[in-house]
């Protein structure tokens, strides 16, 4: 792309464009977006487009611009939603959420005391990620750990999607130190016929910069065509441990602010998420 040429130039409204692009420079910037008066620079940014109309011509977010500052991120908001730009101090940022799920994309960023929600369509996923995925490296600290050949694993190896999911995930430079992994499984539920259901897989990497969580769950469902990967920092988390009991054994993730993460564990998996837990807890 020619970086002198705006994508969006004057007069047109860019909360017509459907497909996102990579933002390099401030005349690239579409022209109907206002920029804060103390915003002059910035290393990567991208264009959102706005939600496909559904039911009645709603859509559900709007027209975005992501941009990177240092460490700031900044996201404006098409001027038709009225919404005020959001500023983002990446070294208050705790946690992070990254779920697809066929054409549905989101990137949350978790802080004291506020969240920030940034939906997409995966069809254009490519500049978007792009920048999602610098924001991310700039968020979580550097590491000077040396890199190691195999993490030390705990429970199944990982299958096909799982390992497409992990490989995915991981930064450049970055490996698992440790890690637990539950894969699918299929139940039988005892009612009048049986019913097959799948337990969601779960994936949890320790590396030098985070904890990486990867999982087939979501809003109590499972996710057939896709994943939701949590990170946190290391220094966000406050412990990681096994809570078990007559009813649910569970590995969870507690922070020091917010909800901890609570993974299910069948019980042949407690053993391998307490060894997890013994190694987590060593990092931290």
């Amino acid at each position: 792309m020619n970086s002198t040429i705006s994508p969006c130039p004057p007069g047109v409204d860019s909360g017509q464009y459907r497909i996102a692009f990579p933002i390099e420079t401030l005349s690239q910037v579409p022209a109907d977006f206002v920029l804060p008066p103390d915003f002059a620079a910035f290393d990567a940014g991208v264009f959102l487009p706005r939600d496909d109309a559904g039911w009645l011509g709603r859509r559900g977010y709007p027209a975005r611009v992501l941009l990177l500052s240092g460490r700031e991120a900044l996201v404006i908001a098409h001027p038709s939603a009225g919404d005020p730009p959001v500023r983002v101090i990446l070294d208050c940022v705790e946690r992070a959420e990254w779920g697809r799920i066929l054409l549905v994309g989101w990137f949350d960023m978790t802080w004291n005391g506020g969240q920030i929600h940034l939906p997409y369509n995966t069809r254009s996923r490519g500049p978007i990620e792009k920048c999602l995925r610098t924001i991310e490296d700039r968020w979580l600290p550097e590491s000077s750990t040396p890199r190691q050949s195999s993490p030390l694993a705990f429970g199944r190896a990982l299958d096909l999607k799982f390992q497409n999911a992990g490989s995915a995930e991981l930064l450049a430079g970055e490996t698992p130190l440790a890690q637990l992994f539950q894969p699918p499984d299929r139940r039988m539920r005892r009612w009048w016929f049986g019913r097959s259901q799948r337990r969601p897989g779960d994936l949890v990497w320790l590396t030098a910069r985070r904890l990486l969580w990867i999982t087939e769950r979501h809003k109590g469902g499972y996710l057939r065509y896709g994943t939701v990967s949590h990170s946190a920092r290391l220094s966000s988390v406050a412990a990681v441990r096994c809570i078990c009991s007559g009813r649910q054994d569970v590995l969870e993730i507690v922070h020091r602010d917010g909800p901890s993460w609570s993974i299910l564990l069948d019980a042949d998996r407690v053993a391998d998420a307490r060894k997890f837990g013994a190694v987590a807890s060593e990092k931290l």
